[in-house]
């Protein structure tokens, strides 16, 4: 009788042990898969902004809250620093102020956000130091950005510049002085990358 009991108190206990670890397994996978949805929704939250939020409502004091300072950005073959990504945003935005970007699709692969985005707007402004043309513009693409602790450390653009002057009718002339202005300011933005980019703010 005394064997029955021990026997019986034995396999008990040994099917406790045994279902024990695979509970505790069932209740990490489901926090761990909310932790990873958390991190993609912010994520795409912060791709977002750089459309919504900097560019059509001109809330650029939030760049520190979305950009890594460091960050890179590239134009098809060009590549320059935050401060110069964002004095050329603020430019176009100068050109067009009527300038709007919809963000139409938002998909992640890995810390990699796709934004697929439309734009639109008139070019009644002064920026870029190309007179207002009072002609309209519109453009659809894509930008994927790498995103690193929440906030962007790189990110890439096609070049877009060349369909933007020819929807404006800008010359070659102006382009080409558009470009030597740019690379003026490039050259200033490595020479002096603090003051600058502190003067964005």
């Amino acid at each position: 009788m005394l064997k029955s009991r021990l026997l019986f108190i034995t396999i008990v206990l040994g099917t406790f042990i045994v279902a024990a670890p695979g509970q505790k397994k069932g209740r990490r996978e489901p926090i761990q898969e909310s932790r990873q949805n958390g991190s993609v929704e912010k994520n795409r939250a912060t791709a977002r902004r750089v459309f919504e939020e900097l560019t059509n409502q001109g809330r650029y004091g939030a760049i520190d809250e979305v950009f890594d300072r460091n960050c890179k950005v590239h134009f098809g073959n060009r590549t320059m620093g935050l401060s110069q990504a964002v004095a050329e945003g603020k430019g176009w935005k100068a050109a067009a102020p009527d300038l709007f970007m919809n963000v139409e699709e938002v998909t992640e692969n890995g810390d990699k956000v796709t934004v697929v985005w439309s734009m639109r707007g008139t070019h009644t402004g002064q920026g870029l130091g190309v007179k207002p043309t009072r002609r309209q513009v519109s453009m659809r693409d894509r930008t994927v950005f790498l995103i690193k602790n929440g906030k962007i450390v790189e990110a890439w653009n096609n070049e877009y510049r060349q369909e933007l002057f020819r929807q404006l009718g800008v010359s070659k002339t102006a382009a080409s002085m558009v470009d030597n202005t740019e690379r003026l300011w490039a050259a200033l933005s490595a020479m002096y990358p603090d003051p600058l980019y502190a003067s964005l703010h």
